[in-house]
């Protein structure tokens, strides 16, 4: 079987992704000051998280097909040093977790290719691509946020 010693790889990009800064924060509710553009910048760090689950589910149905073991994962104990912060607080370490798992997928890109799995090499581009995406719009809202909020 093709990429039979590659689940390993998609697995690893998947915890990465499913276990990411950005999903921690979409589940603990960062504050953010009162204001419309604030909120507006919330939730469209929501709806990255939710692009970022998607690409996830679409590792769990390559690997599922594979038949492979699927392993979630779990957050790193240091996220939950960031609790009750701003969203404001939290947007350069959710910038800097994005570019590590779009680094990460580049090199399983590389890694799927060269061990001749084209079709798992294939999606993880796409998803890298998506989370590429997803970086430039953290950082659009991270200049959002700081014209939102007066320092």
């Amino acid at each position: 079987m093709v990429g039979q010693d590659n689940e390993p790889v998609l697995n690893n990009v998947l915890i990465a992704m499913a276990r990411s800064f950005l999903q921690y924060v979409s589940e603990s509710w960062p504050w953010v000051p009162g204001g419309a553009a604030a909120a507006t910048v919330e939730e469209q760090v929501r709806m990255i998280a939710a692009q970022q689950r998607q690409g996830v589910g679409d590792l769990v149905e390559l690997l599922t097909e594979r038949e492979h073991f699927i392993d979630f994962g779990s957050y790193p104990t240091e996220y939950t040093d960031l609790q009750f912060l701003s969203l404001e607080a939290l947007m350069e370490s959710l910038i800097n977790s994005q570019q590590y798992v779009c680094r990460l997928l580049a090199d399983a890109v590389v890694s799927l290719r060269t061990a001749g799995d084209d079709d798992a090499a294939d999606l993880v581009q796409t998803i890298e691509l998506r989370q590429q995406d997803a970086a430039g719009a953290l950082l659009e809202l991270r200049q959002q946020l700081r014209k939102a909020v007066p320092v």
